[in-house]
């Protein structure tokens, strides 16, 4: 049957456009070959390292050559991470490097031919077999194979690889991240018959539940026109289950080199990250040629302005993913991307941009197999100068070739990206049609800077499916999504800088709630960190953007250049991780309240299904918890029947032993995955059915006991700014910098009689006036209202409010609010009202609060002190000498990549700032049982610290942060 095969057509018609580097190295095999035949060359090599200038010594390539004296290097491996040159940016220096090794030709490859496999090594590299030049290849982050039965003999043989920087068109393989040389990607050898398969290709099409059309075309080819071409030629299709669903046998006519067929499957289970259901097509050519594929029945399109997927509207919830690995640089064993594979999907992401090459074979085998879209990119990241230039036109169609030959089977692989951020020039344009004329069946995109987009304003060729903006702000995002005639993906957006993750939930809502809006890849998913053997630990209170495990073992990012991961580089979340979760969340909870009143009630909780192709009751379970404080009343779990993109409402039935308004009742929901464990927590407070709510702690404190024996009340600082993080750094220039101004008061708690202390700050950066006043009431607690009055323009606030600086013995903090984590404007969808509780030193916490009602901190005896603090905002920091309580007035928001905070808070538009709040010296060993029922005993608040200081949570000294 004759079918439009566009890839393997454009194939064979493409081999005469493409520069004689794919000719020699590839020799038309373009299938990537059953692993199961192939021995693998990873291990230790020997290996000479050559510096900048230095020349290569003459005949290493050669038998005889003696490497003793050399060293022995792991591959894969990159030189950086093993110590042979320091890590640097974007492009390494030019460096050269001479590998060596020896491997066994099996004799039962007798007669085949014997192919080299390279999956990657960074960046070009010249190939030498028993002393007999091969071939070279250029691109990187592109598998090559290398035909070298002319040069092998049976038994035991030569390998030599020279790995270089310097070629032409080496800076395509250059990225924002760390430039890197050496074999980081696997090495194999296999064997070929001489009448074999060169390739496989599988189309799905007119794909439903009902049924789905599947084309596949087997590429055959002879290294000799003398070979048998009469063997038969046997394909076997099994389902999901092992079933076979097709079975043929045939034998390829003389005049023709291809096998091709057309079947219908009835009732497929089709492929989505949802259900990533895999079929498996097993081609026989004679006796012990067999190649194996597996493939998803899919069908990807754009139709008008949406991005379909098996006939339905998809969104991408997506992160950009580099090779790295602080240890290892580009070396990304099977452990460890499984590790990165896993915590997507527990942070509900399905979506990964491949910034900004292609990865590892490995990496879509996972993909397929686990369930996620993969946005595949023709690698050429920098190099923007040459793309006016025609006679790069080869270089990049290579590329494009190479990239599209290797990973078009696969069902993870949704979309190809054509380069990133470049300039839209004739070449760049043909290599997009190139790839389009390879793969019909796949959209594509060019990913573009802000600026670029929006000059463009839409006007893009036709041929171009979808549109690739990078970091729209909420404005812009509704701009397009209003004007969009196409599909529009944000293939970066929401840079995550340090601890900014500002707007993600405005930005990812506007995406949810418009069908031209397919998605986002957030920038990035970690932080591209080296191990720096130079600098010396600086000291625990001390400004750096380097990551410290310990006082030997130092991080770099490269300033702020690397530190935009939402993890940071060794996999520990940032808190912006689980910003990032809540917002991914698939298994929305939209109750934020519920109303009771004392005995049984039947509370309805309202969720949404944010699934495009699965029913909730098949993805989630949902575990509850009905607390009183932290007593557990009652627990369930239980599953909701809920069709995708619906809403359902589950009632629970609960019995409250207390009226609502006496108590600290919530009900806590977390949605659980089988397979993926924790994907979403939610705490839903209950409140008085007359709608009565204020917190019972506030009644609850009359009756705590102060303690006597405590008779200094901790010294009171006002404060005009906080520790600026990296993206303030940058997109803060105006805000204030030494932000605690020196205690104008303090007080003793035997005074019975208010006491008022007027303020009055002035400096060439910022100038206040203001008062404190401490009232003691009657139960022997303090009242403390203090305010502050900016007398200074346009200068940003990033906090403001009084401050107690307590000894460094309080460690242990907790309060009544939203927690864990820190919340900003624009940055709080991780954090539920509850109980919470952090010692200091814990990687969460430092930083602003909202919604506290309480806070208690104390040592590790007990004793300290209770501050009633009514919905505040409240801010916990630590230094070299005290720890920091704020209750802050105003909280601006934290500033996004290279621009201002979309919550600002100036001194020019703020009036006279006032905050008031009840402080009392406890011991928790006498408070009474219904307010020690909130509370955790010190020793069992555990600290997190897996690092000795680090960048955005560093520590300071008192004196580096005191407004003189």
């Amino acid at each position: 049957m004759k079918k439009n095969f566009g890839l393997i057509s454009a194939f064979l018609l493409s081999l005469n456009t493409l520069s004689a580097q794919v000719l020699s190295a590839n020799q038309g095999l373009l299938f990537s070959q059953d692993r199961s035949k192939e021995i693998s060359l990873d291990g230790d090599w020997k290996f000479m390292f050559i510096p900048v200038d230095s020349l290569l010594p003459e005949g290493y390539q050669s038998l005889s050559f003696d490497v003793q004296s050399w060293a022995t290097i792991p591959v894969p491996g990159c030189w950086d991470a093993l110590g042979y040159l320091d890590p640097k940016y974007v492009n390494p220096e030019n460096v050269q490097g001479i590998y060596r090794t020896t491997f066994m030709v099996p004799g039962s490859w007798k007669g085949k031919h014997v192919f080299l496999r390279f999956d990657g090594v960074l960046r070009g590299y010249e190939v030498w077999v028993n002393g007999q030049y091969v071939g070279k290849w250029e691109s990187a982050y592109n598998s090559c194979h290398f035909d070298i039965t002319p040069y092998i003999t049976t038994g035991r043989n030569l390998l030599a690889v020279r790995n270089y920087v310097a070629f032409k068109g080496f800076d395509f393989d250059g990225n924002d991240d760390w430039g890197q040389v050496g074999i980081n990607r696997s090495v194999s050898v296999f064997p070929v018959k001489d009448f074999h398969i060169a390739d496989i290709n599988i189309r799905t099409t007119n794909v439903s539940d009902a049924s789905a059309t599947l084309d596949y075309e087997i590429l055959l080819e002879t290294f000799s026109e003398a070979s048998k071409r009469k063997e038969k030629i046997e394909v076997r299709i099994t389902d999901p289950n092992g079933v076979c669903v097709h079975q043929s046998t045939s034998t390829l006519p003389s005049d023709r080199h291809s096998l091709a067929k057309t079947i219908t499957l009835q009732h497929p289970s089709l492929w989505t990250a949802e259900t990533p259901s895999l079929y498996t097509l097993i081609c026989r050519v004679g006796s012990d040629e067999v190649q194996r594929v597996v493939f998803g029945v899919r069908e990807i399109k754009v139709v008008k302005e949406r991005l379909l997927l098996n006939g339905k509207t998809i969104k991408l919830r997506g992160v950009n993913f580099h090779d790295t690995d602080p240890f290892e640089g580009k070396v990304i064993e099977r452990q460890k991307l499984m590790k990165d594979l896993t915590m997507m999907k527990q942070a509900n992401i399905n979506f990964i941009r491949c910034s900004h090459y292609p990865k590892q074979p490995l990496f879509y085998d996972l993909c397929d197999s686990l369930g996620f879209y993969v946005m595949d990119e023709v690698p050429f990241g920098f190099g923007d100068s040459h793309l006016y230039d025609t006679t790069y036109q080869d270089i990049l169609l290579t590329r494009a070739h190479a990239t599209v030959g290797r990973d078009k089977n696969h069902p993870s692989v949704i979309i190809w990206s054509i380069g990133n951020e470049n300039p839209l020039t004739k070449i760049a344009e043909e290599t997009g049609r190139y790839v389009k004329e390879l793969d019909s069946t796949r959209p594509i995109c060019y990913p573009m800077i802000h600026n670029y987009f929006l000059e463009k304003d839409f006007r893009l060729p036709e041929f171009i499916d979808i549109f690739a903006p990078h970091y729209p702000t909420v404005p812009t995002l509704k701009y397009y999504a209003e004007s969009a005639e196409r599909p529009l993906i944000a293939t970066e957006y929401c840079h995550s800088l340090g601890q900014s993750l500002e707007q993600h939930h405005e930005l990812w809502e506007i995406m949810e709630a418009n069908a031209n809006l397919a998605g986002g890849a957030v920038w990035e998913w970690c932080d591209q960190g080296m191990v720096d053997r130079k600098t010396k630990f600086p000291g625990k209170y001390v400004s750096n953007q380097e990551l410290w495990l310990n006082d030997g073992t130092c991080i770099t990012m490269n300033g702020d250049q690397g530190t935009d991961g939402i993890l940071y580089a060794d996999r520990t979340p940032l808190s912006n991780y689980y910003e990032l979760r809540h917002n991914y969340s698939q298994a929305i909870v939209e109750t934020e309240s519920l109303n009771a009143r004392k005995g049984q009630n039947t509370l309805d909780i309202n969720v949404i299904n944010r699934h495009d192709f699965i029913n909730l009751k098949s993805a989630v379970h949902f575990d509850w918890k009905l607390r009183d404080a932290r007593s557990l009343i009652d627990q369930g779990s239980f599953v909701l029947d809920c069709q995708p993109h619906a809403k359902a409402t589950r009632a629970l039935s609960i019995n409250l032993p207390h009226d609502p308004a006496n108590a600290c009742y919530m009900l806590e929901l977390c949605v659980i995955s089988e397979q993926w464990g924790r994907l979403a927590e939610y705490c839903i407070p209950i409140r008085s059915d007359d709608d009565r709510y204020a917190s019972p702690i506030f009644s609850l404190a009359d009756d705590v006991p102060v303690n006597t024996a405590e008779s200094e009340i901790p010294d009171l600082w006002l404060r005009a700014g906080r520790k600026r993080g990296l993206a303030e750094t940058i997109g803060a220039k105006n805000a204030v910098e030494r932000y605690l101004i020196t205690p104008s008061v303090t007080a003793t708690s035997n005074e019975r009689q208010a006491v008022v202390k007027d303020v009055r700050y002035a400096s060439d950066e910022f100038q206040a006036s203001g008062h404190i006043t401490y009232q003691s009431l009657a139960n022997g607690a303090w009242q403390i209202h203090a305010s502050i009055t900016p007398e200074i323009d346009d200068k940003l606030l990033l906090e403001c409010g009084p401050t107690l600086r307590f000894s460094p013995e309080h460690q242990y903090v907790q309060w009544l609010g939203k927690g864990p984590y820190a919340s900003y404007p624009g940055k709080a969808s991780a954090n539920g009202f509850g109980l919470h509780a952090l010692k200091a030193g814990d990687l969460y916490f430092e930083g602003n609060r909202i919604g506290v009602d309480a806070v208690v901190i104390t040592d590790a005896s007990g004793k300290g002190y209770l501050l009633i603090t009514n919905n505040a905002n409240v801010n916990f920091e630590q230094t070299d000498d005290a720890i920091f309580v704020s209750i802050n007035n105003i909280v601006s928001g934290l500033c996004g990549k290279l621009r201002k905070t979309a919550y600002p808070k100036y001194s020019n538009t703020t009036t006279s700032m006032n905050v008031s709040f009840t402080m009392m010296p406890i011991d928790l060993s006498r408070l009474p049982e219904a307010f020690s029922s909130y509370l955790l005993a010190p020793d069992n608040i555990e600290s997190f610290n897996p690092f000795l200081t680090q960048y955005d949570n560093f520590l300071l000294k008192t004196s580096e942060i005191t407004a003189k």
